[in-house]
């Protein structure tokens, strides 16, 4: 088990949604000029909303305005009386109902200022969610199956837990759950444990044997003094996630480019990137390329078109087959590269359905608040990939989905699917 100073980095088990987030809202004004004076996170909200009004691409485009306004009338009657954890997340619930997983919000200064994070982190697996982290005196627990919390069953926190995220399909929620139910206030808010109520963990061991696990509230200075402990594979698979892009031969007859954030590496340029894979695709004579875009939730799309138009002029030379792994980490620009990948290489998608949609909105810019320090993110543009798709997220050609065991034990199912077509 590996052993991490902050709890913080449980952020980073899911790789990262931040960069490319942002979320929405709605406009209104309130009653009174002096109520607001007299009221800051009133004035907040009223600013929160009429600024994603004005600013937002289609604020409206999934609810109704009077939805909205009706949500934001909830929230305004309870302000006086809110602390900023709770005027936080009733702002994250305001934006949950408005459908876009690009528009988001986050304390500016540090979330564990005003939340108390709790020392555990879940993935979820084709068998259930499994325990991914946890603080260094509950080690033997690592890689349990959490049932419940607070005998709430974990599929109904799961539910809950979309009241205070920005989403618009629920591999993204799947995605972003960890670390929603990782703050007590969180918890709270949604109902599934009592203000002040010990925090009780359901799980189950390797053997299928149940046991409860207390876990503690941490506010920011026990944060930074905690010892985390992860979940390590036992043997670390050669495609696993490493820097911004790579490439490597899996076999005689197979070529793999991993390519996990749509931004160019400052010790290696795209263009010479991609002139080196052309150097060694040219000297092989590979059957098949795989493009892994299971790690990469966005950026700039542009950046990797140079790799693509290389390939295709390679296969009008040389007869291979492309396959583009995708993933529930695959988001917003990342998706773009997918379907150009789709379209120009002919290539058959691998893997479980993107954490992003096709069409939908994005290209964010931000505001903060006047009074509370948050940090709002929201929609600039629409994208529309494919005209006419209806569906929530891009779907895979073939569909994998790795087990808690073979991630334990370093064997990358979507890759091995791969090897095994015969073309």
């Amino acid at each position: 088990m590996k052993k991490i100073k902050y709890l913080a980095l449980i952020l980073l088990l899911i790789n990262i949604l931040t960069a490319c987030s942002a979320s929405p809202t709605s406009s209104g004004s309130t009653d009174s000029a002096v109520s607001i004076a007299s009221n800051p996170k009133l004035e907040d909200l009223d600013y929160f909303c009429s600024t994603l009004e004005k600013k937002h691409k289609n604020l409206y485009a999934n609810i109704s305005k009077d939805e909205f306004e009706v949500e934001k009338k909830k929230i305004a009657e309870k302000t006086e009386e809110m602390s900023d954890s709770d005027f936080y997340y009733s702002l994250r619930h305001l934006l949950s109902i408005v459908g876009d997983a690009h528009t988001n919000l986050d304390f500016s200064d540090s979330q564990y200022k005003h939340l108390n994070a709790l020392g555990f982190a879940v993935a979820k697996y084709s068998d259930g969610w499994h325990l991914m982290m946890l603080e260094k005196e509950n080690e033997q627990y690592l890689g349990y199956k959490l049932l419940s919390i607070n005998d709430m069953d974990i599929n109904d926190v799961f539910n809950h837990a979309k009241e205070i995220m920005s989403f618009e399909n629920e591999i993204w929620v799947e995605t972003s759950f960890s670390n929603t139910i990782n703050f007590r206030e969180s918890l709270e808010y949604l109902g599934i444990i009592e203000k002040d109520e010990p925090i009780v963990l359901e799980i189950e061991d390797f053997n299928g044997e149940k046991q409860s696990l207390e876990i503690k509230s941490m506010n920011e200075q026990k944060i930074m003094s905690a010892n985390i402990v992860s979940v390590v594979p036992k043997t670390t698979p050669i495609t696993a996630l490493s820097g911004i892009y790579c490439a490597l031969p899996l076999d005689e007859e197979c070529f793999y480019i991993q390519y996990n954030s749509c931004q160019e590496a400052p010790d290696l340029p795209m263009k010479d990137f991609v002139s080196s894979v052309s150097s060694e695709v040219k000297k092989n004579d590979y059957k098949k390329v795989i493009i892994d875009l299971r790690y990469n939730s966005g950026g700039n799309s542009r950046i990797f078109e140079p790799m693509i138009s290389e390939l295709l002029k390679l296969q009008k030379e040389i007869d291979f087959k492309v396959y583009t792994l995708i993933g529930k980490n695959t988001f917003s620009s990342a998706i773009i590269n997918a379907i150009q990948i789709k379209d120009q290489l002919n290539s058959t998608l691998v893997g479980t359905p993107t954490g992003g949609n096709v069409n939908g909105y994005g290209e964010i810019k931000s505001f903060n608040l006047k009074n509370t320090p948050i940090t709002v993110w929201y929609s600039t543009k629409y994208f529309e990939l494919i005209e006419g798709y209806d569906k929530d997220s891009l779907y895979p050609d073939i569909y994998v989905e790795q087990s808690f065991d073979n991630y334990v034990n370093g064997v990358d199912r979507e890759v091995e699917a791969i090897l095994e077509i015969e073309d």
